[in-house]
């Protein structure tokens, strides 16, 4: 009986080193700058000026596509591409989920102006600009369903407080599936950014 609760014990231990290690390796990644424009309730707004992303389409806008895609995306940062070059992993990682759904990578800013064309022809990039959002942050696991449910639960706020709204929404993963404690995602819905700084203002 002792030995087995002293390798419960060892095994606990063990596992809230290697989380805390999970924890603190994540932010030495490279992270979205926005600029925080206020809050409402629960809810954040903030702009992102400029990003570039690489990205896979998803089958039937379902999220759970994915699974089989982020190979072809990391293989891509890990030297997958016609330079065999390494880029930086960045935070967050993004579910576009809209007619046209898709998942991708942030690329780091400092290899904006020279990406390498990656082997796979399934990515494709693009740049978003002064992209205004309205934010719902929730813990855990980004499951399909539990994205859906505050996708809905944030689009009524935002039509209670009569803000225009996109009605496509992203969502963003900020740490790695590997990582089970203090985990962090966020639900995006886009938004007019004067009609936002109006309502802050007042």
């Amino acid at each position: 009986m002792k030995i087995f609760l002293y390798s419960l014990i060892t095994t606990l231990v063990l596992f809230f080193i290697w989380q805390f290690y999970a924890a603190q390796s994540n932010n030495k990644y490279e992270s979205l700058n926005a600029e925080y424009l206020g809050q409402i309730g629960d809810i954040q707004f903030k702009l992102f000026d400029h990003y570039t992303k690489a990205s896979i389409k998803l089958r039937k806008n379902n999220m759970n596509s994915a699974n089989n895609k982020f190979s072809i995306l990391a293989n891509y940062i890990f030297g997958g591409n016609k330079e065999n070059a390494q880029i930086q992993m960045t935070s967050p990682v993004i579910y576009n989920m809209q007619n046209d759904a898709s998942f991708s990578f942030l690329m780091p800013s400092r290899w904006e102006d020279k990406l390498p064309d990656p082997n796979s022809e399934d990515i494709f990039f693009s740049s978003v600009n002064n992209q205004c959002v309205a934010i719902l942050t929730f813990g855990g696991y980004a499951k399909s369903a539990k994205c859906k449910n505050k996708y809905q639960k944030l689009l009524q706020k935002l039509s209670a407080l009569g803000i225009d709204h996109n009605d496509d929404y992203i969502v963003a993963v900020y740490q790695p599936p590997f990582q089970f404690i203090n985990r962090k995602n966020e639900i995006w819905i886009e938004v007019n950014k004067d009609q936002i700084e109006k309502l802050l203002d007042n």
